[in-house]
This record gives C-alpha cells, sequence and structure tokens, in this order.
C-alpha cells in the first residue's frame, strides 16, 4: 500500500470500504502523521517572527524532527498494511491434516508478532514527538495555540487505536510470555502518553478560555 499515493477522498473511502487495507491500524498512524504535520505548522507560522526570535533554532530543529515523523508515520501506515493483509488471509485457511495445522498455526504466531510491532512502533513515534508539541504550546507563535492543541489530542487518538491493534493482535498470540511483554510496553505507552497529553491539552485550553 502506497499511503502517500492517495488523495484525501481515496484514502477515506478506501478505509471505509470493506478492503481489509487500509484499517484501524493504518488509520493511526495517519492521526500520527496528521499531528506532526499540525506540529510543523506551528513551526513554521513561529519562524521569523521577531517575537520568538529567541526560541527560533529550537523551532527550526523541531520542524526538522516533525517532518520526520511524518514521513515515519506515513511509512508506518503501509507497513501495517503489508503485514496485516498476509494475517488477514491466514485467518482463513483451514488445515487438512496435522502437519498443516502445526505449520499454520507456526505461521500464525509470526504474523500475530509482526501485527502487534507495528502498531506498537507508532506508539513508540507518537510518544517521541510529545516533548516538542509541548515546547510549541508554550513558546510557539500564540496564534496556532489552538493547532499545538488539536496536534496533541492527534497525537493521542494515534496512541489510543495503536493501543487497540497491539491488543487485539498479542491476544491470540500462543506465546503469552512475549505476549504480555508486548502488551506491558504498549501499556506503558499509553499511560505515559495519555498522562502528558492530557496536561498538554488542558494548558492549551486554558490559554484559549
Amino acid at each position: 500500500m502506497n499511503t502517500a499515493g492517495y488523495k484525501i477522498d481515496e484514502y477515506i473511502n478506501e478505509l471505509g470500504s470493506k478492503a481489509p487495507v487500509p484499517g484501524g491500524g493504518g488509520a493511526s498512524a495517519v492521526a500520527g502523521a496528521l499531528s506532526a504535520a499540525l506540529a510543523g505548522m506551528v513551526c513554521n507560522l513561529t519562524v521569523g517572527k521577531k517575537s520568538h526570535i529567541a526560541v527560533e533554532d529550537d523551532v527550526k530543529r523541531i520542524l526538522e524532527d516533525m517532518n520526520k515523523h511524518m514521513e515515519s508515520f506515513i511509512r508506518l501506515s503501509d507497513k501495517d498494511a503489508e503485514v496485516f493483509y498476509p494475517l488477514s488471509q491466514a485467518y482463513g485457511f483451514k488445515p487438512q491434516n496435522n502437519e498443516e495445522k502445526k505449520l499454520h498455526e507456526e505461521n500464525m504466531e509470526k504474523l500475530l508478532f509482526n501485527a502487534a510491532m507495528v502498531p506498537l512502533d507508532i506508539m513508540k513515534e507518537a510518544y517521541a514527538m510529545l516533548g516538542a508539541i509541548d515546547f510549541l504550546a508554550k513558546k510557539g507563535s500564540k496564534l496556532a495555540v489552538s493547532d499545538a492543541g488539536v496536534a496533541v489530542s492527534m497525537l493521542r487518538s494515534a496512541v489510543c487505536g495503536a493501543m487497540m491493534n497491539v491488543v487485539i493482535n498479542v491476544k491470540y498470540m500462543k506465546d503469552r510470555i512475549k505476549a504480555q511483554n508486548i502488551l506491558d510496553e504498549a501499556s506503558e505507552l499509553l499511560e505515559n502518553t495519555m498522562n502528558k497529553a492530557d496536561v498538554i491539552y488542558r494548558e492549551v485550553l486554558e490559554v484559549l478560555l
């Protein structure tokens, strides 16, 4: 799948169709990309302003980082489709004998693991952005403070959506120790992201009020 090759209306229509991809995992990655884009917009509206000259170098660095985050999220959206499609096909496979059953179970375990790791990477990518968005909400152009608030809201959506995709895949893994380790890492990322994102969101809302 080539997420970047879609027009926005095409992507939304495809997302709403019966097609196996894109799905919730890819949409979560796109939400992350939108968050990074909004943060980048705040940067662009801040750079060049005399009132923000003291933070201009920091904002320029953040802008570069946000462009990288956008690219990473788009790649993760494509990767999510890449790992989910074979899993969706494997769910429909009916083993005819014990040997096929064994091979199918081994294959399913690999596919489920791969399908869980992509949304986990989405969560990691999102968490890595929080400090920068917090900085922009406090130090960026006041004309764009609401956009920083929307950026953190989109980031929360990305993490919450990705968490669900981690859970649904590790749930069916046979290796429960590995599954629990993945779930523990995702749960920690979820809690830390939500806690920090909530603080940033409320601070932005207070500024707007």
